[in-house]
């Protein structure tokens, strides 16, 4: 509950990017980050197709040095394929 509590204290008030199937790619965001978004997602990356070195999945990673908050979407219906990808995604 507490990191709950910290979360929403620490994006109340904040222009959110909502995320974006396509479209939401590295140079959209940074344009968006320097008009004040201070949060932004990756589009979707499919932990699978990551997992197998796919250039594509792992440019999706990529955060640009202006984007305060960024988050990843892993897209998978094995649990096992999630956990490995959130791990590359973490590193």
């Amino acid at each position: 509950i507490d990191n709950k509590a910290r979360l929403q204290k620490a994006l109340t008030g904040k222009m959110i990017l909502a995320p974006l199937t396509k479209g939401g790619n590295l140079p959209f965001r940074r344009l968006c980050a320097d008009f004040g978004a201070k949060v932004s997602m990756s589009e979707m990356i499919y932990a699978r197709s990551l997992l197998k070195g796919d250039p594509v999945e792992k440019a999706r990673l990529r955060r640009c040095p202006n984007e305060e908050t960024y988050g990843v979407q892993i897209a998978t219906n094995q649990i096992d394929e999630g956990v490995a990808a959130m791990k590359m995604a973490h590193q």
